[in-house]
């Protein structure tokens, strides 16, 4: 936390573009399928996410951003959260 309230800019910097996790995203569907990913939020386990993405409000980026990509509602619903129900619904989770 030092070093976030001494050199701000200085970290911003080194966040990647949000870009860039849609990459990742991407080529994680073309790999395993969009039955097999699902992306959440994690933002009090990590010091820095990727720029735009400053707190849970800036969420719907990631859906904005992936309809801009060519995803359907159908796919983006399943990678930001009916992949992970189904899952926990399969493994006897209530």
């Amino acid at each position: 936390m030092f070093l976030f309230e001494k050199y701000p800019a200085e970290v911003n910097a080194l966040r990647p573009p949000l870009s860039m996790l849609l990459d990742h995203l991407d080529y994680i569907v073309k790999l395993a399928g969009v039955d097999h990913v699902g992306l959440g939020s994690d933002f009090d386990g990590i010091n820095s996410a990727p720029l735009q993405l400053d707190d849970v409000t800036n969420m719907p980026l990631i859906t904005k951003e992936l309809l801009k990509r060519g995803y359907t509602k159908k796919d983006i619903r399943k990678i930001l959260g009916e992949n992970f129900l189904r899952l926990f619904e399969a493994n006897g989770a209530k």
